[in-house]
């Protein structure tokens, strides 16, 4: 995209922010269904967690190993044949005994297959990349984490992502999602990076714990990105956090609205999931 985007925007300064993010690539078991966890503290949200188990059916596609545990790719289908939610599963194990950094400061990726029960979902796979140094920008993502990639790319298409000029090619302004600015900073075979600069991250540096984060390639948006450190997982904190839409989409599909992070008691799994699913022409 020319220049003169950039600078046209009201909002142009926020395409200087330093959100570089560097990562490497990386990459055992069958696909299965397996039933949702029922248990919980209370008998009031034992009873949610029942009827809502009632209505759900888990797929799960194969395990890789990360760390002293294993992660892998889930989808959850109502009884109705819509999905739920869409994420990653990680035994609690699976953040001890983590890799460090290679020379160049990178941590490895593991590239998810999710199950073929996909519902309608228009993602092809999950990247969950290991920051064990975080990444730029400097004091604000610079502490141990994780990057969730839902790709609706293949993987070769991903490897793809080459070209910075044809990376700069922004999706028209008015589609753009409410809040969110690109880095002009590519990233190759990931793509560019969208982020939201009223974010507690960029307005209290050094506080970031969880953002969420849009990417796009050739005028497309192609990814969307939970960002979470470590600390906020092993803290077991669950919450539920919308974003803003995409305004166009590349196909008919169910596309979430917001992204969860909860702790599974009776499995030891850390859940990071995409959900509020809204159907989309």
């Amino acid at each position: 995209m020319k220049n003169n985007l950039f600078l046209r925007s009201s909002q142009s300064f926020y395409y200087l922010l330093p959100l570089l993010f560097l990562f490497t690539f990386a990459g055992c078991e069958t696909e299965e269904m397996v039933a949702p966890n029922t248990s919980d503290l209370t008998s009031e949200s034992l009873t949610a967690k029942k009827a809502t188990s009632e209505k759900l059916k888990t797929f799960y596609g194969p395990a890789q190993h990360v760390g002293n545990g294993v992660a892998r790719a889930f989808v959850e289908i109502n009884r109705d044949g819509t999905p739920e939610t869409i994420g990653v599963r990680i035994s609690e194990k699976g953040l001890e005994k983590l890799p460090g950094a290679d020379p160049a400061g990178h941590g490895p990726t593991y590239t998810l297959r999710i199950p073929n029960q996909t519902a309608g979902l228009p993602f092809d796979h999950i990247d969950l990349n290991y920051n064990p140094q975080g990444h730029p920008a400097p004091g604000i993502y610079t502490f141990e984490h994780f990057d969730f990639h839902f790709y609706m790319i293949s993987v070769a298409q991903k490897m793809q992502l080459t070209d910075r000029t044809t990376a700069l090619r922004l999706p028209a302004e008015s589609l753009w999602p409410d809040g969110y600015y690109p880095d002009p900073e590519f990233v190759p075979m990931m793509g560019l990076h969208w982020a939201d600069p009223t974010g507690t991250e960029f307005t209290n540096p050094g506080s970031f714990t969880k953002t969420f984060i849009y990417g796009s390639y050739d005028a497309e948006f192609i990814f969307y990105e939970p960002m979470i450190t470590v600390a906020h997982l092993e803290s077991k904190v669950s919450s539920t956090n919308p974003f803003p839409p995409l305004k166009e989409f590349g196909e008919a599909a169910y596309y979430p609205t917001s992204y969860s992070i909860d702790f599974d008691a009776q499995r030891k799994e850390y859940v990071i999931s995409l959900g509020d699913m809204v159907w989309r022409d």
